[in-house]
C-alpha cells in the first residue's frame, strides 16, 4: 500500500495601511498530523513586503530580520509576548487542526469515472 504525506496550512492575514505604507501580519498553522508535535505555528510581521520579525513554535522565540526587527525580537522575547505566542500553538492551532481535519478529511465522495470514445 502506498503511503502519502499530508501537509495542510491555515493562514490568516491582517493588513493595515496609512499614507502608502503597508504593515501586515501572517499567522499560520502548518500540520501533518492532528498531534501537537506535528504542528508548526508561525507568526510574522511585514512592512512594505519585507518580513522583519517572526515567531516559529519550533524555535520558541521571536527572530528579527532587520535592525528594527532585531530590537523588537529582543524586547518581545523578554516580555509576555513570547509566552503568549508559545501558547497559541496549542490553544489556536490544535483546535483548528482538529476542526479542519474532521470537516475536510473524514467526508469523502465515492469516486466516479466517465469514459468517452
Amino acid at each position: 500500500m502506498a503511503s502519502f504525506f499530508l501537509r495542510f496550512s491555515l493562514f490568516f492575514i491582517t493588513v493595515c495601511a496609512a499614507d502608502g505604507f503597508l504593515h501586515y501580519t501572517v499567522t499560520s498553522c502548518e500540520f501533518n498530523s492532528t498531534e501537537l508535535n506535528g504542528i508548526e505555528f508561525t507568526y510574522s510581521h511585514y512592512y512594505n513586503k519585507l518580513k522583519y520579525i517572526t515567531f516559529r513554535s519550533s524555535v520558541g522565540k521571536f527572530v528579527g530580520y532587520t535592525e528594527n526587527g532585531e530590537k523588537n525580537a529582543e524586547k518581545w522575547n523578554k516580555g509576555s509576548e513570547v509566552a503568549r505566542m508559545r501558547a497559541l500553538k496549542e490553544t489556536y492551532c490544535l483546535n483548528n487542526v482538529g476542526i479542519d481535519t474532521e470537516s475536510d478529511l473524514t467526508k469523502s465522495v465515492e469516486p466516479t469515472v466517465r469514459l468517452h470514445s
